[in-house]
């Protein structure tokens, strides 16, 4: 009874540590669209999308691009497992975070240059810590990172660089998307290289405080 008290306890633990992550990380995404100088190279083609359709959030293009990915994951692995119903669900509650968070935010502009690229890093600083929350958590993944480890399974090749061939095919559509139906490449830009360049290494360097404060906590217990 007791072991089955301390797996609740952690699968709770997990699951709060997942969900604030996603929390986290819809405030990143928002200060990413307050900055104006593109979003993460994953979340482009949302971005184009909800600049094409005004009428409909960037929170809902959001959700069905993460839903499209989900049926990419399954077409490669050519079955439906119970994960990937926790992905959906863990989409939707992001994309509703990423509603909710944004009008708390409403109150932050950022009128020069300077202060759009200086919110660009401040933006990819806060969607790194949500990340390394979900990651830390070993609780799930979202589409995207399924997506990319089904793949990687699939062809042998390392998670990363399936990572980095992606992000780069998503940003390649979107910035034609754009050009095509908006006449510029907005949703590229200079925010979207500091996402790509900083958030990997910004996750690893947190993830390291994280895995040293666990097995703190652990030997605390013990």
């Amino acid at each position: 009874m007791k072991t089955i008290t301390k797996l609740n306890k952690s699968f709770y633990e997990r699951m709060f540590c997942y969900i604030t992550g996603l929390l986290i990380m819809s405030v990143g995404s928002n200060l990413f669209l307050k900055a104006a100088l593109g979003v993460a190279p994953s979340c482009t083609i949302a971005l184009a999308l909800s600049e094409i359709f005004p009428s409909h959030s960037y929170a809902v293009f959001n959700f069905l691009v993460n839903s499209f990915l989900l049926l990419c994951e399954i077409a490669v692995v050519k079955k439906v497992e119970k994960k990937q119903a926790v992905q959906l669900a863990l989409t939707f509650l992001y994309s509703l975070f990423i509603q909710w968070t944004a009008g708390p935010l409403r109150f932050i502009t950022a009128d020069t240059m300077i202060a759009r690229v200086v919110l660009s890093f401040a933006a990819c600083a806060v969607l790194a810590t949500g990340i390394s929350f979900t990651v830390n958590s070993g609780f799930a993944v979202l589409p995207m990172e399924g997506f990319v480890a089904s793949l990687s399974q699939k062809t042998g090749k390392p998670f990363g660089t399936i990572r980095v061939y992606t992000e780069i095919s998503i940003t390649i559509i979107s910035g034609i998307v754009s050009i095509i139906c908006l006449g510029n490449i907005s949703v590229v830009g200079i925010g979207t290289v500091i996402a790509a360049v900083c958030t990997g290494t910004i996750t690893n360097l947190l993830s390291r405080f994280f895995t040293r404060g666990f097995l703190l906590s652990r030997a605390a217990a013990a």
